[in-house]
């Protein structure tokens, strides 16, 4: 009976901090994403990505997120951008797609957004390897994650015990973890920016500075913030081939001419 009872507790355990697919917990982030501490997530993302990314080469955007990214992609350089989402479609993306089966050929796209999408898939991995995919040799990608050693993050266990708040329903994924699945698919990382290192904050007004504090947290990219960006590129290395023969071989041998032998 104790045993069939521990069996019982560890079952509703694991199931508490089952993380769901995104496709089903999508509708019940959006709200979150839109609480105080929400904006003020995506205003530190938002400002990073305008200040660094925003001129980025290529033609191609795409933005996939685990609620909305099409305000994301405004600020974007590239003249083709678009977004996919895996239950939403409300006239401003592109598709409804499961992210781990994208619906688009491979290596085509120059920038790729990845706002949230991995930590709240049920499959991470298998999202990143699929939008590594559809990203050109050469290309860039840049994922937002939620850092399991910033507050948000380090709540996360306890607060997934104590309620269902969709906000928690996440996979805690280290930055080193992240960059070792980046190399093994070919990629190279070249900025991990850590931020957003208020507690409980509010979205910067618009114009306001940012604290002193957190600006020198942000300078000395001290690795506790709230989340934490990654700015990858593909290199896909290529192995030396036979190249084509440029002068066709010639009808006679060295020495010898049509007709004639030479002595």
């Amino acid at each position: 009976m104790l045993l069939d009872h521990l069996k019982r507790v560890k079952k509703a355990m694991s199931k508490r901090i089952e993380v769901v697919e995104l496709g089903v917990s999508a509708a019940r982030l959006r709200p979150w994403f839109s609480s105080d501490f929400g904006r003020y997530i995506n205003g530190y993302e938002e400002r990073i990505l305008t200040e660094k990314f925003s001129q980025l080469p290529g033609y191609r955007l795409l933005g996939l997120s685990a609620t909305d990214a099409t305000n994301s992609l405004g600020g974007f350089a590239q003249l083709h951008r678009f977004s996919l989402h895996p239950s939403e479609a409300d006239g401003e993306h592109s598709a409804l797609c499961d992210y781990r089966q994208l619906p688009i050929p491979s290596g085509v796209v120059d920038v790729a957004l990845l706002k949230h999408g991995l930590e709240f898939s049920a499959s991470p991995k298998a999202v990143l390897a699929e939008v590594c995919r559809v990203v050109m040799p050469g290309g860039h990608i840049i994922l937002c994650i939620f850092n399991p050693f910033g507050c948000h993050g380090s709540l996360k266990i306890f607060m997934q015990m104590l309620s269902h708040r969709p906000q928690y329903g996440f996979h805690n994924l280290r930055c080193s973890r992240v960059i070792d699945w980046l190399s093994l698919l070919s990629f190279q990382v070249l900025d991990v920016h850590h931020g957003a290192y208020r507690p409980f904050g509010r979205e910067t007004r618009a114009g306001a500075e940012t604290p002193k504090v957190e600006q020198w947290l942000e300078r000395v990219n001290v690795p506790f913030g709230n989340v934490y960006i990654i700015h990858a590129v593909k290199r896909e290395l290529k192995g030396i081939g036979t190249r084509p023969a440029i002068w066709a071989k010639s009808e006679h041998r060295y020495g010898r001419a049509r007709g004639h032998i030479a002595r």
